[in-house]
């Protein structure tokens, strides 16, 4: 069974389907890979209380062709962990199912988010970082979108997923939504 966001058998866990926001440079637009992140400040679960998300957060970077890994399990997100991490300055992604072939997934309720909203990021040494959603946009899937990758001196975090209608073709769905959130 294929997974109805991208396409890709359900048991692969390197999906993919988020291509046009895989960076255009190694690793990430125009700079450096990352610097290695202590243990304790790595991301480790994403909450957001307007819609019901306690998610677990997958640590993943780039699949085989270089598009943004996405999830082994539908009900996590992950965290492009080639870029910065949440609390850091840039912007940090994170990326989850909007649905599922059994149906609901992580961002199945994405879309309610308002400016203002709370989102909340616990690292693995437990500190929250509190978010407030700033914009929300709607993109075609095959847009490229540099300034997801552009570097930063304030923190900001984008969270992705798919939106739109299924194209039996591509095996995705048309379009992504993006929620822009700035550090609180």
């Amino acid at each position: 069974m294929a997974c109805v966001t991208c396409g890709t058998p359900a048991a692969t866990t390197g999906v993919t389907g988020l291509s046009a926001f895989a960076p255009t440079t190694e690793p990430a637009h125009g700079h450096a890979a990352a610097p290695a992140l202590p243990p304790n400040l790595t991301p480790v679960r994403l909450l957001i209380p307007r819609i019901g998300v306690d998610a677990r957060i997958e640590p993943r970077g780039l699949d085989g062709n270089r598009n943004l890994s996405t999830p082994a399990n539908f009900m996590d997100v992950a965290w492009y962990n080639l870029g910065p991490a949440p609390g850091v300055p840039g912007n940090a992604i994170i990326n989850g199912h909007v649905d599922w072939w059994t149906g609901d997934a992580v961002f199945t309720r994405l879309s309610q988010l308002r400016a203002g909203d709370r989102i909340v990021v616990v690292r693995a040494d437990g500190t929250q970082l509190s978010f407030k959603v700033t914009t929300r946009a709607v993109v075609l899937a095959t847009a490229r979108v540099a300034s997801l990758f552009a570097p930063s001196s304030s923190s900001t975090l984008t969270l992705i997923t798919c939106t739109g209608a299924w194209d039996v073709r591509t095996q995705t769905d048309t379009h992504r939504l993006l929620v822009s959130a700035a550090l609180a």
